[in-house]
């Protein structure tokens, strides 16, 4: 009977252990302002107020500068900011090849629990190219209203495009901006998504590069008819209650 036991508590003893390992190695818990990057074949990403962001703030990544798969980037920043006006923005100071062949890049950031009701989104996304002819880049702009998290890769982008936008630099400098306005659907909590990808030539750079996603909160503003329904429950409580004291 105490063998017996004394294997059930080693059985149960693994099982724990392979769930603990199980837990360190999966993704962290969902509701986050997150990045993920495929830079030349090198992918990763990192998560709000963990150990490769070197911002304290809640609602601010930031990424320390690197090179990644021949990029150099420089001054990355993502931020969130939820309730009376839902912002997604993501930024870069710089990205440079440093290599001397062309390398694809692609990222993504999202974030959940952006608060509704909104009913339109503002969207824009602006960089400069430097001695970068040739170089392309597309922007998407994602709205989800089931509130899914995005950017668990680069590809990941729940819900609905709400904007996109191409561009091919020219020769020397060469500068692009985007914005839209337009309508969208959120009765309660959604999340955002935008992605960024394309191909920086050899020795090429992106300069202040940026994309935002704004909505606002809708004040919800009660109806003639419901106000004329409540001022006439009040009024009829009042007369009520002068009655009693009667």
């Amino acid at each position: 009977m105490r063998t017996i036991v004394h294997r059930s508590k080693r059985a149960l003893t693994a099982a724990t252990a392979s769930m603990l390992s199980l837990a360190v190695g999966m993704a962290p818990a969902h509701a986050v302002l997150q990045i993920a990057w495929d830079f030349g074949g090198t992918t990763g990403g990192c998560v709000d107020n963990t150990a490769c962001d070197t911002s304290p703030l809640v609602g601010t990544l930031q990424l320390g500068d690197q090179n990644i798969g021949g990029l150099q980037i420089n001054g990355s920043i993502q931020t969130s900011s939820k309730g009376t006006t839902n912002i997604l923005n993501t930024s870069s100071l710089s990205v440079v090849n440093t290599t001397g062949g062309n390398i694809d890049y692609a990222l993504a950031v999202g974030d959940t629990d952006f608060v509704g009701p909104v009913t339109s989104f503002s969207a824009s996304g602006s960089g400069t190219w430097q001695t970068a002819a040739g170089s392309t880049i597309t922007m998407n702009w994602y709205n989800d209203a089931n509130n899914n998290q995005g950017a668990d890769t680069t590809t990941d982008t729940p819900g609905v495009l709400l904007h996109t936008f191409s561009d091919t630099a020219g020769p020397l400098t060469d500068a692009f901006s985007t914005s839209l306005v337009g309508p969208a659907n959120d009765p309660s909590l959604f999340s955002m998504t935008e992605t960024a990808s394309g191909t920086l030539v050899a020795g090429g750079q992106l300069v202040s590069r940026g994309q935002t996603e704004i909505k606002e909160l809708v004040t919800v503003v009660p109806e003639p008819g419901s106000l004329a329904l409540l001022g006439g429950a009040l009024l009829g409580l009042g007369l009520l209650g002068r009655r009693r004291l009667r």
